[in-house]
């Protein structure tokens, strides 16, 4: 996973400087339209958040990396402790 993030990035900043001459693919999509499918987020009462007031119930960006055993989330945007889940939860 980490490989193709890294991809993903570099892709990202070629096209940045080079702009649309970067991309070398042979793929094209047709009669496309933009769909939502369900990714895995965590929800729940959120702490030491830069843009969430502390205490407020949230939802996190797309779960990249889960160690439950070491009590740690990576979402796209940034790394969580976990705390204890919701009793009943899913999970349990």
């Amino acid at each position: 996973m980490i490989d193709a993030y890294r991809r993903l990035a570099d892709d990202l900043e070629r096209f940045a400087v080079l702009g649309p001459k970067s991309i070398v693919s042979s793929a094209t999509i047709s009669d496309w339209i933009i769909a939502k499918r369900a990714v895995p987020v965590l929800l729940g009462t959120i702490t030491g958040h830069p843009n969430i007031k502390s205490g407020n119930a949230g939802f996190t960006t797309e779960i990249v990396f889960w160690d439950e055993r070491q009590n740690l989330a990576r979402t796209f945007n940034r790394w969580y402790r976990l705390g204890r889940p919701l009793e009943g939860g899913p999970n349990q």
